[in-house]
């Protein structure tokens, strides 16, 4: 006579199967992301303007390595031609590094022969 399963046995199958139902839909696109970003230099899209985009790319220049991403977005307008940029920086690496924090600027950017360049000055 084959053996009942208790109450516990049968909800810690169910987790489980959940579990490797789980890792089976994540892992595989993360996978294939990883093997992406090894392939091209990076990603990057634009949102309404050329200051405005994210960026993501494989992090090689030193040890650790990891994955960098870089957020760009217009914070204030002085005028048509000239406006405030903040740039975000982040690493996600494998092991941990001083060299590689968090960064957070701002800068001012002016519109000069169909091209927006930066002044060098921070933002007020």
């Amino acid at each position: 006579m084959p053996k009942q399963q208790s109450k516990l046995q049968n909800q810690i199958n169910w987790y489980l199967s959940l579990l490797v139902l789980f890792l089976f839909v994540t892992v595989p696109p993360i996978l294939c992301a990883l093997f992406y970003l090894s392939q091209v230099p990076e990603v990057m899209w634009e949102r309404d303007e050329s200051l405005t985009y994210d960026r993501i790319w494989l992090y090689r220049e030193r040890r650790p390595l990891g994955i960098a991403y870089q957020a760009q977005r217009v914070t204030k307008e002085y005028s048509q031609i000239e406006v405030c940029v903040q740039s975000d920086l982040r690493f996600f690496l494998w092991g941990s590094s001083k060299e590689a924090e968090a960064a957070t600027s701002s800068h001012r950017m002016v519109w000069v022969d169909n091209q927006w360049q930066s002044t060098g000055d921070t933002c007020r």
